[in-house]
């Protein structure tokens, strides 16, 4: 829409700050000479480039101390694999786009990179990152691949600013930005290998973008809103959700009221063609960009290899009628990428299923509506949410002139919070992380409004900015366990949250440094990482975990009594693997109160502790190697062993019957096959997933297969 004609009430400021203001309508200052204007350009651009640099120096003097988060390896193998190889079959779960940019800095290095093993996709991209990553340098790819993400959070910071400019003026613009450098979900996030930062740039870029065509319609703004949009679906598969933004963003468009903009020839029949026609062309531009970073090939993989398992069987496991049919659809046409789609059926199946959720100090079986806003409450700043909720006392955000903005804004948010919530994923407020930029520009405009009221207003506002940036610094570099005061700070969010709320398994070279400085050489340490602890030269014996056992880590039998130090990973108290009280080998921890925590996840207990089920699950894990290779007998005395110490354990029950089946005993079976579906039936059922099946009739059913 053409802004020639401006209303009345408005003021021109394009000519007070030219290089940042696109087509700004708001004035951030009034009416001065050249040279001061010239002055006060330069000083905003100034504080803002400080700004930025305090940005990155708290992103990469963080994510130093951090060992990797649980699913940077599979990232980074993956990008690698697919510039070396071009193969998108492993790690299909997630679009190339930020894959591929961290794994760039790795080519001059010329590192070898295997084929995956022809496992199920998720446990191959695991295995294959874990041997990429740790046969190499891992603290030198590490680094090298968070320091170019890091990318991704400078330029949403750039953004925040500049739409905060343009919306509503140069002082909203520092504001907001000041409330994203200082944001600690922001620094958790902002350097790792994963795609929640990369889709939160991205998501912004592209509403921010068609605000800016919206405003002043171009080609040249157009091609960017496509542009953006593209790359934001080759960042991450939530990022589909612009659809149903667009949509709505198209439909307020046209309803705005004619009284409310600038008087242009344009009719409404004639706006919603071209808005309409515009959305058209943003679907297919992003289309075309999301195919070239496959290659424009449909294959995910080269040479013929298959996936695993293969695309057609994987879409049975949607239970959705809509979703399969639509998928399937789209795979027959080959109208996407199979690597794309097997993601998206990937996305939508465990968003469906969900997994466990730990949440306000309690264990669900599956994702809970609330989430999302709890962990919005919990890891938010107190003082962000207070400037936040001040939104209805600033009275010129609501006046017509800024209704464009407050829907740009505000829609973008309400959409992704209220699909979030409907998701039984809940893993980590990183999923919701895309809401901050645009929450950040509405309540940078909303502070700087507030400030022009009156001076009384400057210094709440000034003090909340204060109190935001003094709480996330008091965090640091501990920005991934970050929860504000209210809920008792870093080193107590593990009691509410989990998973990656708290560390993401990160704090091993923090542990590391911990038992060099107090000279610990004998200590027990469970961790449920898929890292072998022993690469950062941890002395500890390992504990069980369910993690570690399926990367097939090192596990010895852990005695019914131990000594302190113990060193719990806090995934472990909650349950998260195995299910709450009982069902839990680490809940007698969970009451007692830790002598320290390291980088909020790690706890360590002194003292002596009888750890029976800790001792049967270990006893497990032993006969379970031992069942696989083939040593019946000896597996047998392990798992009858852990029987003795935890007799409620049911995967121990669920094994004896199979090996029992393997021995040709039938009554033994039996009978270890009734008390495990006892156990099923009894023990919190709505923990319990998988019922055990009977070895005696389906022999397929056995665990050691």
């Amino acid at each position: 829409m053409s802004s020639s004609v401006q209303d009345p009430n408005k003021q021109d400021s394009r000519n007070d700050f030219p290089d940042l203001a696109i087509s700004s309508d708001r004035k951030p200052w009034p009416e001065d000479t050249t040279s001061v204007k010239l002055s006060r350009k330069h000083w905003i651009i100034a504080v803002a480039s400080i700004l930025l640099i305090i940005l990155e120096a708290q992103l990469l003097l963080s994510v130093r101390k951090e060992s990797q988060t649980f699913d940077e390896s599979a990232h980074l193998y993956a990008g690698y694999s697919y510039l070396k190889r071009g193969d998108f079959g492993i790690n299909p779960e997630h679009p190339p786009l930020v894959k591929l940019i961290a794994a760039l800095p790795l080519l001059p290095l010329q590192l070898p990179v295997q084929s995956p093993p022809e496992v199920f996709f998720r446990i191959a991209s695991g295995m294959g990152g874990i041997q990429f990553l740790y046969s190499n340098d891992a603290d030198t790819l590490l680094f090298r691949a968070r320091a170019i993400v890091t990318l991704f959070t400078l330029s949403l910071a750039l953004l925040v600013f500049l739409a905060g400019y343009e919306m509503f003026g140069a002082g909203a613009g520092l504001f907001a930005l000041t409330l994203f450098v200082f944001e600690p979900n922001i620094l958790a996030n902002g350097a790792l290998i994963t795609t929640d930062m990369g889709a939160s740039c991205l998501v912004f870029a592209t509403v921010y973008a068609f605000y800016l065509y919206c405003k002043k319609p171009s080609v040249l703004r157009l091609a960017m809103g496509g542009l953006a949009a593209g790359l934001a679906l080759a960042a991450k598969h939530s990022t589909i959700l612009l659809l149903p933004v667009f949509l709505v963003l198209v439909i307020t468009e046209i309803a705005r009221r004619r009284g409310s903009e600038p008087k242009t020839s344009e009719t409404r029949e004639r706006k919603t063609f071209r808005l309409l026609s515009a959305l058209a062309s943003i679907t297919v531009i992003s289309l075309l960009i999301l195919w070239a970073f496959y290659g424009f090939r449909y294959k995910a993989r080269p040479d013929n290899l298959a996936m695993t398992p293969p695309a057609a069987i994987y879409l049975k496991s949607l239970k959705n009628p809509l979703e399969a049919g639509t998928i399937g659809f789209l795979e027959k046409q080959r109208w996407l990428p199979e690597a794309y789609l097997y993601g998206l059926t990937d996305v939508l199946t465990i968003s469906r299923e969900g997994r466990p959720a730990f949440v306000l100090g309690h264990l669900y079986p599956t994702g809970r509506w609330f989430y999302f806003p709890a962990v919005f409450v919990i890891k938010s700043t107190l003082a962000f949410m207070i400037l936040l909720a001040l939104t209805v006392a600033a009275k010129k955000i609501w006046h017509r002139e800024y209704r464009r903005e407050l829907v740009f804004l505000v829609v973008p948010a309400t959409i992704w919070f209220a699909i979030a919530m409907t998701s039984k994923l809940n893993l980590g407020l990183r999923h919701i992380l895309p809401i901050y930029p645009f929450l950040m520009v509405l309540v940078g405009g909303v502070a700087w409004m507030l400030v022009g009221q009156s001076k009384r207003w400057l210094y709440v506002v000034i003090t909340l900015l204060a109190l935001h940036s003094a709480s996330s610094l008091w965090a640091f570099p501990n920005y991934l366990p970050y929860s504000n005061e209210a809920f008792g700070g870093p080193s107590s969010s593990y009691k509410v949250v989990s998973d990656a709320n708290v560390g993401w398994e990160s704090g091993l070279k923090v542990l590391q440094s911990y038992l060099d400085q107090h000279h610990i050489t004998h200590c027990w340490f469970a961790y449920d990482g898929i890292v072998n602890p022993a690469y950062y030269h941890i002395p500890c014996s390992p504990m069980p975990t369910f993690f570690a056992w399926l990367a097939q880590q090192p596990q010895g039998v852990v005695p019914e009594k131990i000594d302190g130090p113990v060193f719990i990973g806090s995934n472990e108290m909650t349950g998260f693997d195995f299910g709450p009280d009982d069902l839990n080998p680490y809940d007698q921890f969970r009451n007692l109160h830790p002598s320290t925590v390291l980088q909020g996840e790690i706890l360590e207990f002194d003292g002596s502790f009888k750890v029976n089920k800790i001792s049967a699950l270990s006893h497990f894990v032993v006969g379970s190697r031992l069942s696989h290779q083939g040593q019946v007998d000896a597996a047998l005395f392990e798992l009858n062993l852990a029987e003795r110490l935890d007799p409620e354990a049911l995967l121990t029950h669920e094994m004896l019957a199979s090996l029992y089946a393997q021995k040709k005993q039938p009554d033994n079976a039996t009978r270890e096959y009734q008390i495990a579906t006892h156990i099923y039936q009894t023990v919190h059922p709505e923990f319990q997933r998988f019922p055990p099946e009977n070895p005696l009739t389906d022999p397929s059913s056995s665990l050691v297969k």
